[in-house]
This record gives C-alpha cells, sequence and structure tokens, in this order.
C-alpha cells in the first residue's frame, strides 16, 4: 500500500498472535514417541546425527557445543495486540515510581497533556497516553492453564573439538559423550502446560 492508502485506514479490532516452534518433534505431543530423537539408550543415541544442534561462539572456532538426541517445542496461542490508553492498565494512576523529567524536551518544557510549565506543574500524567497494550489473559483455577506449552529435551551435552571429529566437523564429533542432559515435560506428555497472564504497555513519543 503506498503511505497516502495507509493514512486513510484506520483499526478497531486488535490482532491476536500464535506461535509455533517444533524442532525435532511434532505439534500431536499427547505422550507417544517423538520422531527417533525421544528415547536415550546412553550409545547410538548420542550419535544420531539428525537429532543434534549444534552452536560455535566466537573465538572458539576449533570446537562446537553439541547438544544430542534432543528436541525441543513451544506453542503459545492467542496473545493480544491492541492500540490502549495507559489510564485502562489497572496500575496506570500509580505515580510513586514516575518520574516526570523524563517527559521534558530539551527546553524543559513538559510533553505531558495538562501540565502547566514543567512536568513539576499541576499534576502531570501519563494515563492519558497512547500505548500499544501486548496482553494475555489470566487464569484462575486452572482457567487457561496450557495456553502456553514448552518443552525441552536432550540426552547429552558435550564440547566436541573439531581435530577429533569426522571431516574436522566438531558438530558431528562422538570422541566427547556427554557430561549433562535436561528435560523439561511433564507427566502427560513431552511438553510442560504454563499458565500466565497480563498486561505489557509500550508507549512514548
Amino acid at each position: 500500500m503506498a503511505d497516502a492508502e495507509m493514512g486513510d485506514i484506520t483499526g478497531q479490532k486488535g490482532i491476536l498472535l500464535s506461535l509455533q516452534y517444533y524442532y525435532n518433534s511434532h505439534p500431536n505431543l499427547d505422550g507417544a514417541a517423538v520422531s527417533d530423537c525421544a528415547t536415550p539408550n546412553g550409545g547410538t543415541s548420542l550419535n544420531n546425527m539428525n537429532c543434534r544442534f549444534a552452536v560455535q561462539l566466537k573465538n572458539r572456532e576449533d570446537e562446537w557445543l553439541v547438544f544430542k538426541n534432543g528436541h525441543a517445542s513451544i506453542d503459545l496461542t492467542r496473545i493480544a495486540l491492541d492500540a490502549s490508553i495507559l489510564g485502562d492498565s489497572g496500575g496506570a494512576s500509580n505515580t510513586s515510581l514516575f518520574n516526570p523529567e523524563k517527559f521534558e524536551d530539551v527546553d524543559g518544557s513538559c510533553l505531558l497533556t495538562g501540565a502547566a510549565g514543567g512536568c513539576d506543574g499541576e499534576a502531570p500524567t501519563i494515563a492519558a497516553m497512547a500505548g500499544l497494550r501486548l496482553s494475555y489473559p489470566v487464569g484462575t483455577n486452572g482457567e487457561n492453564f496450557g495456553n502456553v506449552r514448552f518443552g525441552l529435551f536432550f540426552e547429552g551435552l558435550a564440547v566436541e573439538p573439531n581435530a577429533l571429529a569426522p571431516n574436522t566437523n566438531g558438530w558431528e564429533g562422538t570422541d566427547r559423550g556427554s557430561f549433562m542432559g535436561l528435560n523439561i515435560a511433564d507427566n502427560a506428555g513431552h511438553q510442560a502446560n504454563i499458565s500466565f497472564g497480563g498486561d505489557f504497555y509500550l508507549y512514548g513519543f
């Protein structure tokens, strides 16, 4: 759209955002096996090249941090993105942390509506300012529990040097085995259910 066309557009409804990311896994995580990257055996599973994630750090190009036999996933649904007035927030009237000097221009004039002179004038407030609100419903007594699901598993973690790996690619290395593993899940499957909620406001000039 051209700038002129965009200038004629007004929005009245918010946006709902959802995010899904699955690595070495699939979205139907119901307790069944997740491809071939879920069952550790301490042997060939650590050497499976299809179930790895590796990171190489700056100034350490001769070795890799290799996550072996693992999968990860996150499923975040229905985050609301909308325009708002800061006064709509339950805490917008709380001025205990409000520093009015942050809202003065280079000449010391207050940029807040309704303030006389500087921002130390007649009760300046940010309640009337427009903001961008990112919100998620607050659940009670289990409500909305599971709208956010997160899972992370890897059987082994090791630092593999290029010099000892096939083709001098440290991420293919099997020499160092593993020094730790990690599993974030719950008893119902390969993802942990997370419940959270609240509002995040972004505002400025």
